[in-house]
């Protein structure tokens, strides 16, 4: 492929207990960065009030003056949500953010939840993707259903499901797949090595007919940044939709402007 230029679009602080401070954890993650030679990132806060990750207003200053790094914030309707909403508005207008995320499954709400109506409005306001968790444990929250339902009444909304609700990325794709405003985030598919074949014939599959809409990512902080780009070279796709993947996507969805 030549010169690969990447952008992590979805990581987080590392988990590991060792390292006791925010700022330890900055640097860990600048070092892994530069390790694997990732150009561009974007670090996802938790939507909790204390968290290992970090929350949206301590990794918006952590990273405040940091290269190439751009920050997205997370928002509970469970967790103090209109203070969130309040807070996600100033950072977006400053131009401190770069999009907002959801966990659903990780907390108990579903993706049609009256509430997030309120998010919804913000992103398009702001016209900034919306990130949402779905897959792996929990995962009644966070149906590709819901997403076929807000796409349809925010045309707007720019809605990124993350990790294709692994296992069932299939399922995810032929559900939301005729949504133009619908994008697949690939972090944490590396994750579970014994369904890496079976992942790599489904991206593969998506590529063919959506590359622009494959965003790369990785779950740094729990997963391995080298076993995701491993995984987007090995697909059977030309090194024009592989650099889309690892690069081009991110800088079109994000807005990116790196320096």
């Amino acid at each position: 492929m030549g010169v690969i230029v990447i952008i992590d679009a979805h990581l987080h602080l590392p988990c590991d207990d060792s390292l006791i401070t925010l700022e330890d954890k900055k640097v860990r993650l600048l070092d892994d960065l530069f390790k694997e030679s990732v150009n561009g990132a974007i670090v996802i806060a938790d939507s909790e009030l204390q968290s290992p990750i970090g929350t949206t207003g301590e990794c918006v200053e952590l990273f405040l003056n940091s290269k190439n790094i751009f920050v997205i914030g997370g928002i509970s309707p469970l967790i103090e949500f209109n203070s969130g909403l309040l807070q996600l508005k100033e950072f977006l207008k400053q131009k401190l953010i770069v999009g907002c995320k959801l966990y659903p499954g990780h907390e108990a709400f579903f993706m049609n939840d009256d509430r997030l109506t309120e998010i919804f409005k913000l992103c398009i306001e702001y016209n900034v993707p919306l990130l949402v968790h779905t897959g792996w444990d929990n995962a009644q929250y966070n149906h590709p259903k819901y997403f076929t339902e807000i796409a349809k009444v925010y045309p707007a909304l720019r809605l990124v499901i993350c990790h294709l609700y692994w296992p069932d990325i299939d399922l995810c794709y032929s559900l939301t797949s005729k949504y133009q405003n619908i994008y697949y985030d690939i972090s944490s598919l590396a994750y579970e090595t014994s369904c890496l074949e079976k992942t790599r014939m489904s991206l593969n599959s998506i590529a063919q007919n959506d590359v622009n809409r494959i965003i790369f990512g990785t779950d740094y902080g729990m997963c391995s940044i080298k076993a995701h780009i491993d995984l987007i070279i090995s697909l059977d796709i030309d090194d024009k939709k592989k650099k889309s993947i690892l690069y081009n996507n991110a800088i079109d969805l994000y807005k990116l402007k790196l320096s």
